[in-house]
Order: C-alpha cells, then structure tokens, then sequence
C-alpha cells in the first residue's frame, strides 16, 4: 500500500505528473490485472494506459469494460502482438489461453512438475503479424512511456529489444515475468533478461517467486516450496547516483520516479528520492516534499511515539518543513507504546493518513452548511477524543457537556475546558440506567471505535430529546453488516477495546431507525477524499469511508436531507 501518494495528492503535487504504463499482455483474468482499478487511479484524469494483446476478443472484452465503467482516465487495448521485429510469427496457444507465446512449449520438461501440463501444453497454432513497440510508439506519436509491465511467456526479453528506443529515452520501471527455467523451447531466461535491463540502466529490487513441486512425488518440504520456475522482476532505474549522466536526471523524472516506487510497495526508496529533491530543488515549491514526507511518516505510530524530530530523514529537511509545528514530533527521549502523546495522535490520524486540523475543519463546515436547529441547545458530546469539535457548540451558546472513555484524553479535555462539564463515558460500557436527556447527542469519529455499537445507539438514544448527529467510518455495501476490524488499543485516536467496526450504511440506518420516526442522510458530502460521493465504486485503496447520518424525533423540513440512503451525493 502507498505511503505517500495520499499526500502527494491532496497537496496537489500530483496534478504536474502525467503517467503513462504500457501492459503488454493485458488479458484481464481478475480484478488484480485492472491497473487502473489497481491504485493507478490516485493519477487520474492525467493517466494514460496502453494495454497489448495477440488476442482480439481480450482486448475487446477489456475496451468495452472501460467504457461501461466510464473510467476518469484513458486506457486502450490494442490487439497486436509486440516482439523484437515487424514481421510474421508463429502463436503457440496452450491449453489455457494465458499461457500462450511466440515459444512452443517444453512438454516433455512440463510433465515433471505438478499442475503446469493442462495449463501449458499445447492446443494449436496460428499465423500473426508481430510489431515492435518502438514502431507502435512512432506510429501514434507517444514520446514518453514511464512504466513498463510484461508478462508474455518467454518473450519478455523480444518485447524489451524491440522497445530499445522508448526504453532508453523514457521509461524509469519495467515489472516482468521471467523464467528460470526452459518452460518454453529455446526461451530466453531470466539472466538473459537481467543482464539487458542491467546494460539499460535498470537495477533489479525484487523478485516475486513462484515454485513448482515434482509431479509423480508424494512428498515436499518443509522448508522448501519446490523448484523455482519463474518469477515477476522488479527493475528501477536509479537517477540519483552521484556519477550519473543521462537526459533522464531531471527533478520531474525523479518525482516520477519515486511516485512509481510507491505505488509498487518500495516506500523506502521512494522516501530517499523524495529526500533529495527536496534538498537538491526544494526552493523551488514544486520539489519540495518535507510536509509530505512528515506528514506521511506520522501513519506509523512506533515513529511518531519516539518523536518524528529525531528521526534524520527529518532532520535533514527540517529547514523546509512549512506550516507545520515539528516541535510536536520532537522528544527528548524515545517514548514507548503506552506513551503516545494523544495530541500527537489526534493531529496526525493513523487511520486516515491525513493532518486531521483538516478533516475537522470539512466535517465542521458540512455540519454547520445543512443550516441545522442547534444555537443555544443541551449538547452531549460523546468520544470527544481530546475536544477539537467542543468549539463549534460552544459558539452556538450551547450547554455542553463533553465526554470520553480515556483518562489521558480526559485530562486534556479538563484542561481545555475548565468551564464545562467533562465526563468519563465508555460507550462500550455505557451506564444504562441514566436518566438524564440532551436536546442533541453528537457522535462524530467514534462508532467504527466500537466493540459493541448497538448497545452505543442504544444507549445514545435513551438520552437524547431531539436530534441524534452521528459521523462514522462505513464500509462500502448494500447489506446489514457490523464487520468488526482490530485497532491498536494503545493508541490515543482509536478503540480503547482493540476491536473496532466498520458497519454498512444500511446497517447504520436501520439501527437508528429502532429509536428513531426519522432517519435522514444528507445529499451533500464534507470536501474530503474520506467521504464519497458514489457509493457505487469502492475506493481502490484502503482509505477510511465515511457517511453522515441525522435521527430525529420531529420531521425535519430540510432540503439537504432524505429520508433514504443516496447512491450519488454532492461535495459541500
């Protein structure tokens, strides 16, 4: 999973990289082959793929995917078959058709290992036309492509030499599928392979493995998984070293770059080209990345715990960290688990990945746009985590009373607030026998906290007069379901229990609906990338998903509520 291209996107360094992938052997078999579906979408509108395949159906199948999707960005599958000349080849389809190649397969050496026969072994042949992807690329005019994925069955290596001129003047990654063994007659091999990118300019990172067991043996290892057969192969170009001199050693180049090692789960060698753009171009705002970075870093709580100041990364770019107040990251000692500084946390959110002064400023701002009866009003505030929404009703003369279930957050609470009543309020263990009622109950961030939320709405219900404002983490689905999840217990911002939830909507709805003559969801949505607007397409990576819902005694003539549950909402 990224770590950085959330943030490169809500501080709009994303909107100057245009990526352009190139998959060469496109056949979609699962959702896992849809790049664009894959977190390449963080790119979109300026995202470009170029998809091949020898088979015309695939390819057909994949554009009219695309177009009923009405995908926000441009990919194409074009039947042609790439290798090393503009010529005619012979098409070697096996037994399952993603297994086909310029190559006929090594039957005899296939029979050995368990589970390859029925899917590589031969069906038949066919005659085609082969290009080569540099005459593809001078056809259609494309001067740039950044990263390039192939998975041709032995010809990975002819894809790259007939690609030789958009390599060498563009492309910063290649992911490619190589064997290490002849499953294919007189195929090239991994170190064939190996030693091409090599002379390119590229450096192997890693090899994602697959093994094969002896057909006609009953017995395996317990420490090995078999014989090594083939792989996917990770290359990077690196244009950081000291002695390099290539065209390709520009700080848009480099950004790219590190975007791309991001986005391939290579966090640390993204986090060092970042690194140095910003100390080598980071006068220049549109190369620095030190709010980026530590911002960024603040998802992992064990950095965060020993003070984000002393770590030397951000040592080193401290003199352009901007707005923010690094003193907050810095201790004087390393600090354990159980020490977390709840302002720390609250600041910088692990689950959300985001600065949260932001996300309470958009969910503030929806509240008060749905123009809501809530000036001069009896308000309990439940999990209010160290207070940063006890303001917004305390400057609509409401009678507050705030609280929480954590002792550390209580006393900041107290603190805060030494005017208010401030109260321990566990909503797992909630006191049923309370009697005492509000005008308002404002449940904002703390549901999806939950162990037990059907007892919290429960509960919350019994006290409430008026209005029930709840804000939670949902999970995408039209169904009734509570999907418990576990939370680090040792963390200020999350479930004091350990175990959280991430309830549908519906399930949401309904629970209210037990207490409630009036459920309603606003039709608008806070201007936050946490908050969906279309409930029909589930996020491609796993950023929290939030709803708000409104439960009220009366009927509320309000024209930014329904009393249903919207498949399409608006950004406020």
């Amino acid at each position: 999973m990224p770590v950085f291209l959330n943030s490169l996107k809500k501080s709009g360094h994303l909107d100057r990289v245009y990526m352009t992938l190139c998959n060469i052997g496109c056949r979609k078999l699962t959702s896992e082959d849809d790049y664009g579906s894959q977190g390449w979408n963080i790119f979109a509108p300026r995202l470009t793929i170029y998809g091949f395949d020898a088979d015309a159906d695939a390819c057909e199948a994949a554009n009219a995917d695309l177009e009923a999707r009405q995908v926000n960005w441009t990919e194409k599958h074009i039947p042609l078959a790439l290798a090393k000349s503009v010529g005619e080849s012979t098409l070697y389809v096996t037994q399952h058709p993603m297994c086909s190649s310029l190559y006929p397969p090594n039957e005899p050496y296939l029979e050995r290992f368990s589970g390859l026969p029925e899917l590589v072994n031969l069906d038949f042949c066919i005659e085609l036309e082969t290009t080569t992807l540099d005459e593809f690329c001078q056809q259609e005019g494309i001067e740039e492509i950044d990263f390039l994925q192939i998975d041709v069955q032995g010809a990975e290596l002819q894809v790259l030499e007939g690609g030789a001129e958009i390599l060498s003047r563009s492309v910063l990654a290649v992911q490619a599928e190589v064997e290490f063994s002849h499953l294919y007659s007189n195929q090239p091999l991994f170190a064939d392979v190996d030693t091409h990118l090599r002379k390119q300019g590229f450096t192997l990172f890693d090899l994602e493995q697959a093994y094969r067991l002896r057909a006609r043996t009953p017995i395996g290892s317990a420490v090995r998984n078999g014989q090594l057969l083939w792989g996917d192969a990770f290359y990077f170009r690196d244009l950081i070293q000291h002695d390099l001199d290539s065209p390709l050693k520009t700080p848009h180049k480099i950004l790219k770059l590190a975007c791309l090692a991001d986005l391939l789960n290579f966090p640390d060698y993204a986090l060092e080209l970042l690194e140095y753009l910003t100390l080598e171009y980071g006068n220049n705002p549109n190369y620095n990345f030190a709010n980026n970075i530590v911002e960024s870093l603040t998802q992992f709580p064990e950095l965060v715990s020993q003070g984000l100041g002393s770590l030397p990364v951000v040592a080193r770019i401290q003199d352009y960290i901007s707005d923010r107040d690094i003193d907050l990251f810095q201790a004087s000692q390393p600090l354990n688990q159980q020490s977390i500084s709840p302002v720390a946390m609250f600041q910088f959110d692990r689950s959300s990945k985001l600065f949260v002064q932001r996300h309470n400023q958009r969910r503030l701002e929806h509240l008060a746009s749905l123009g809501l009866n809530i000036a001069g009003k009896t308000v309990l505030e439940v999990g209010a985590g160290i207070g940063d929404h006890t303001s917004f009703f305390i400057d609509r003369a409401c009678e507050v009373v705030t609280t929480e279930a954590r002792p550390e957050n209580l006393e900041i609470l107290i603190a805060r607030y030494p005017n208010l009543e401030v109260k321990h309020l566990d909503l797992d263990k909630p006191d049923l026998t309370v009697n005492r009622q509000f005008d308002i109950i404002y449940c904002y961030g703390l549901l999806y906290h939950l162990q037990k939320p059907t007892q919290a709405i429960e509960f919350m219900a019994q006290c409430c007069k008026d209005m029930l404002l709840l804000e939670t983490c949902v999970s995408f689905g039209d169904g009734e379901s509570i999907n418990p999840c576990l939370e680090p217990a040792e963390s200020p911002s999350q479930a004091i229990s350990g175990q959280g939830c991430r309830p549908t909507r519906q399930w949401v709805y309904n629970q209210l609906k037990q207490y409630f003559n009036f459920v309603y969801m606003p039709i608008t949505q806070p201007n936050h990338e946490e908050f969906p607007i279309d409930w029909n397409s589930p996020p491609p990576t796993e950023t929290l998903t939030r709803s708000v819902f409104i439960a009220s005694r009366q009927p509320l003539n309000n024209q930014l509520l329904i009393e249903d549950i919207p498949v399409q909402q608006q950004r406020h």
